[in-house]
């Protein structure tokens, strides 16, 4: 019997690939500082200088976080003359957030 649940439930779990990649994504949204780029990004793209005044942070700090969020697959870039623009890569996210925030 207890065999039979173990199996069960060993068949339900996603691939070992798929459970490091959520990993990642969680890994990089536990920062309250990234959280607040997830938020500050759900209105569109923005520039790091932006970023820089939001979060009342220097460059190069906000340049890493931006750099986890970017390897997580949360975010992307894209390049504009000589600035780079940053934006959610979806809203799944700001919705995870959301959720989060309504479990008060």
């Amino acid at each position: 019997m207890i065999g039979d649940a173990i199996i069960c439930c060993k068949q339900d779990l996603p691939d070992e690939e798929h459970i490091k990649k959520q990993a990642e994504y969680f890994k990089a949204l536990s920062d309250p500082a990234r959280v607040k780029i997830v938020y500050a990004l759900a209105g569109g793209e923005r520039c790091v200088c932006e970023l820089m005044a939001i979060m009342d942070m220097q460059q190069t700090v906000v340049s890493h976080h931006l750099k986890v969020l970017k390897y997580a697959g949360i975010i992307s870039d894209k390049k504009s003359g000589k600035w780079v623009y940053y934006s959610l890569v979806d809203k799944k996210t700001v919705e995870l957030l959301s959720i989060l925030k309504a479990e008060k």
